[in-house]
């Protein structure tokens, strides 16, 4: 290691090394290099790191204060030799040492070096800012009064303002505007410019909760890093999304029941621009403590290009989060949940008790051409403290074949007496074309915004792509299938025959094409629901898909639903209800848990717990008319004919062709050989409080 780097002979660097985000060093035949020690790490980091050629007695002194010349030196020398069998460079031949030192050049790729040759050229800033995958050396503690520190640090510093730079001056520019945004705001919590930009994202998709969120976000940071508050455009902001697409009411209605001024006024003007399912509340939850739990968090994208698609880091977050749930043995936050505190900067430890669960994942993709790397880190949610990392690398058309080893790795490490096979058969199989798999990701995107009639105008592209890249791809067909179901009694949709139709088409290819897939079955029972008010498939579709992959939240309540509709004790279906809740505390299809609840609670009587229940639903999403149904109707047969009235008014205005007897016509059909008797008596007394309610 001379003052002088050395020259190497053209073509691929001897060694790769990253020191942004998570160190990592791989040798030229990929072999990755074996832990360092800390001093090791240290002397390598002043070596690639530094621009300028270190003095040996600068260096000693730098790395082992407080010891003698001699002894400093003594201990270089030894470290250098350490450092040269790790990383496999062969030390120079005769001579004596040179007074200066730096890593040769040549003899390794270093992330830090590109970053700055590509930072120093305004044409090459979308590099540069590809290259920054995190702090320098994040994972290594600064220790008080330790010189190496005091340099890391600065180093980290300089590097991390010139990151920000760029990215800044990027988002100025127009460039992936949201992408960028996200990752400042890592960097820079504080950064109000970058929380505007994501903010006003969130109003074009008409996100109302997305605005809030980052309004809050900032508003913690500002006063946290600052002492001050958002700004007045900030503000401004945030008055431009509550007025364009309305506010969530704080508390509309007493616990008692009883309407007050504020939840009759609400009443008038909620639905109309209520504009997603609002997440419920964080609030700890227990954690469970006789099995494993542990949730999932949104894959970060470190991808070289600014400008890629998110896509890949959410594919593999639903994969891995899917791949866990079916392992038997582990408790597994439900995707939708952990999505919430996609760039947020928390505290593990209050993710991990906001959720309910003992440990974390956290994890990144890169993909850099043809090849993607995914990186894991397990985290103790009880103290924060990382437990584990590894990282995966492959080609992108064996993307899946990443994904599985990942699983397999990490479930060895969580659960070591869960043999091969099982993990095995918990993997779901998917195809290997990743044009399918991302367009069914961007599908089940836009349906996590609810279903009504723009979302399921939106979602028919992604899923005729999917479907068109993989005609077989049995989980795009039941989606598709369940899409139609929907459209066709959404009544916004001008031939509901025809999209009946589609679905129970979809609904069979999916069936024949995979049907042991829990995902598969879910979807088709909604079809077999909604087309072919067929109780008893869709119930024996949803309990083999529970018995398949009992932590899908949504599977429980769907199931919960059909175990009512079919007769079954009411008590029963409340469970699995809380159970779902339980398994996604933060899920946005909660709205749809809280209304099959409602008509749980009116089948036992329970006219205050229907209207509760009711009423979370509405509060959670506005816009679903069902909801609506069954708050007029528990009014109404509260005797409280002036809220009942509001809610129906509401409810007209949703639906202007709804009538009560048609209503009752619709659950005729439906229930089919069960309506006679009970469900017949308990409808009728429905239809005439509808009556008397609806304007």
């Amino acid at each position: 290691m001379n003052g002088e780097r050395e020259s190497r002979p053209a073509g691929p660097a001897f060694i790769r090394i990253r020191f942004l985000g998570a160190f990592e060093a791989v040798r030229a035949d990929g072999v990755p290099v074996p832990p360092l020690g800390r001093r090791t790490l240290a002397l390598l980091t002043c070596l690639a790191v530094a621009e300028q050629p270190w003095l040996r007695d600068d260096l000693a002194s730098l790395l082992w204060p407080g010891r003698s010349t001699e002894q400093k030196r003594g201990s270089l020398r030894q470290e250098v030799l350490r450092l040269r069998r790790a990383i496999g460079w062969r030390p120079d031949s005769g001579g004596s040492p040179s007074p200066r030192m730096q890593l040769p050049s040549g003899f390794a790729d270093i992330d830090v070096v590109s970053f700055r040759r590509a930072a120093a050229d305004p044409t090459r800033a979308a590099e540069a800012v590809g290259l920054y995958r995190g702090t320098l050396l994040q994972s290594v503690d600064i220790l008080p009064g330790d010189p190496y520190g005091a340099w890391l640090a600065q180093q980290r510093a300089a590097l991390h303002t010139t990151a920000l730079d760029l990215m800044l001056g990027l988002l100025r520019g127009g460039q992936a505007a949201p992408a960028l945004a996200r990752r400042i705001v890592v960097l820079d919590p504080a950064c109000e410019e970058a929380h505007q930009v994501l903010m006003r994202d969130s109003l074009q998709q008409r996100d109302l909760a997305g605005v809030l969120v980052q309004f809050r976000a900032c508003a913690d940071a500002l006063r946290t890093q600052c002492g001050s508050e958002p700004s007045a455009a900030t503000r401004a902001l945030l008055d431009e999304a509550t007025i364009a697409l309305g506010t969530r009411p704080a508390a509309p209605f007493s616990h008692a029941g009883t309407a007050t001024a504020a939840g009759v006024e609400w009443l008038r003007k909620a639905p109309d621009r209520a504009p997603l399912p609002w997440p419920p509340e964080a609030r700890p939850m227990p954690v469970v403590e006789d099995r494993p739990s542990l949730a999932v968090l949104p894959f970060a994208d470190f991808s070289l290009d600014p400008l890629a698609s998110s896509v890949l880091a959410d594919g593999m977050t639903e994969e891995i989060t899917n791949a866990l749930a079916r392992i038997p043995g582990f408790f597994v936050t439900a995707r939708q949940s952990a999505l919430a505190y996609r760039g947020l900067a928390l505290d593990a430890r209050q993710i991990a008790s906001e959720l309910g669960v003992r440990y974390l994942i956290e994890g990144s993709v890169e993909q850099d051409g043809r090849r993607m790397r995914s990186n894991l880190r397990l985290i103790d949610g009880r103290t924060g403290m990382h437990l584990w990392a590894e990282s995966y690398t492959g080609q992108m058309h064996d993307v899946i074949g990443v994904r599985d080893s990942a699983v397999h790795r990490l479930a060895s490490r969580l659960q070591p007496r869960l043999i091969m096979e099982e993990i095995a058969r918990a993997v779901r199989t998917v195809p290997h074309d990743m044009d399918a798999w991302t367009w069914l990701q961007r599908a089940n995107g836009v349906l996590l915004r609810g279903r009504h009639t723009s979302a399921l105008e939106q979602v028919m592209e992604p899923l005729q792509r999917a479907i068109q890249a993989d005609p077989d791809y049995a989980m795009a067909n039941a989606l598709m299938a369940a899409v139609h179901a929907w459209r066709a009694v959404s009544q916004s949709f001008p031939d509901p025959a025809a999209e009946k139709d589609l679905a129970r088409r979809r609904a069979d290819a999916a069936l024949t094409a995979d049907p042991e897939n829990p995902f598969v079955l879910v979807h088709c029972a909604e079809a077999a629901i909604y087309c072919n008010a067929d109780i008893d498939s869709a119930l024996a579709m949803l309990e083999t898909a529970a018995s398949r992959d009992p932590n899908d939240a949504n599977g429980q309540a769907l199931l919960a639903h059909m175990r009512r509709t079919a007769g079954e004790a009411p008590q029963g279906s409340l469970q699995l209800i809380d159970n779902a809740t339980r398994l996604s505390p933060r899920d946005p299809r909660t709205f749809l848990w809280h209304h099959y609840a409602s008509w749980c609670h009116y089948r036992l009587g329970a006219l205050e717990g229907m209207e509760a229940a009711s009423r979370r639903s509405v509060e959670l999403y506005g816009r679903y008319p069902l909801s609506w149904i069954g708050l007029t109707c528990a009014l109404q047969l509260q005797e409280r004919h002036e809220e009942a009235r509001e809610a129906g008014t509401i409810l007209r205005r949703m639906r202007p062709s709804f009538t009560a007897e048609g209503f009752f016509e619709i659950a005729r059909n439906f229930y089919a050989r069960r309506f006679p008797g009970q469900v017949e008596r308990e409808y009728g007394a429905l239809r005439d409080a509808l009556a008397q309610a609806l304007p």
